[in-house]
């Protein structure tokens, strides 16, 4: 029942009773009135304070939850996750892994003690603890990671599932192929290139080409570097030849002198020559 409402039921119910209204009955409906205002503005705080509070707990529900559903089941399980925000944390062997948001890891109870499983979801950099003796394997859904102690960055989650590699040395295991990777190299797996290897930009590499097609040049260093490099078609059937050493700024500076094109960084993934 509204104010409104309730105002007009205590006035004609006063009405009834006698013709006029007095002092005392004037005062008993503002008494009344008075009692059910402050009674729906206590409801409204409680409401706004449940509207404020409800999520709070939610999340550390949630968090309490996966907490003691590790603990307490069958089988006790450590487990990293993150929500809206990435986070770091320390785990039991000495290693550091940098979570990004919404991404979880789960390790065996007795990790670290003869061998360090995991299993993982989502984006990480891991920087590995070093131990010959127990090797560090993620099972990251559709392929694994083993390492012995190094850097990494893994990406479970996009489309382009991804593995670059900063320090050390790692194992990749995806079906029936194995692919090992050494510092400044990166896996990736998507739909248009399946277990596809390559390097960083400023990984040195050697290349020779022999009285080769500039374009053949070029199209080498885009697979050997998972880049897109962009030039004026006229140049395209002009003759490179030598042995070159370099990252892939140096040698494409090198073999695209003599047509006097200095190249460009457009982005990540492309290169413009000019």
């Amino acid at each position: 029942m509204s104010l409104e409402e309730e105002f007009e039921k205590n006035w004609k119910s006063a009405s009834e009773e006698q013709n006029r209204i007095d002092g005392i009955t004037d005062a008993k409906i503002w008494v009344g009135i008075e009692k059910k205002i402050e009674k729906k503005k206590s409801v409204r705080k409680i409401y706004w304070a449940a509207a404020v509070l409800v999520p709070f707990f939610v999340l550390f529900a949630l968090f309490k939850i996966a907490t003691q559903v590790s603990e307490t089941g069958i089988e006790k399980k450590y487990v990293y996750e993150t929500l809206e925000k990435g986070k770091s944390f320390k785990l039991p062997d000495g290693s550091n892994v940098e979570l990004k948001p919404y991404s979880k890891l789960t390790l065996n109870r007795n990790f670290g003690e003869k061998t360090r499983d995991m299993i993982f979801t989502g984006q990480g950099k891991f920087s590995v603890a070093k131990d010959k003796t127990k090797p560090f394997r993620i099972n990251a859904g559709e392929f694994n990671v083993q390492v012995l102690g190094t850097q990494f960055f893994l990406d479970q989650k996009s489309a382009e599932k991804k593995v670059e590699l900063f320090e050390g040395k790692v194992k990749i295991e995806h079906g029936s192929t194995i692919t090992y990777l050494l510092p400044k190299e990166i896996w990736i797996n998507d739909e248009h290139k399946k277990d596809y290897h390559y390097y960083h930009p400023e990984k040195p590499r050697d290349f020779t080409f022999d009285h080769s097609a500039y374009s053949e040049a070029i199209q080498e260093l885009e697979n050997v570097y998972n880049i897109k490099i962009s030039y004026p078609a006229r140049f395209k059937n002009k003759k490179v030849s030598g042995a070159f050493k370099g990252n892939l700024k140096e040698v494409l500076s090198v073999i695209s002198f003599p047509f006097n094109l200095k190249p460009e960084r457009i982005n990540e993934r492309e290169i413009i020559l000019k």
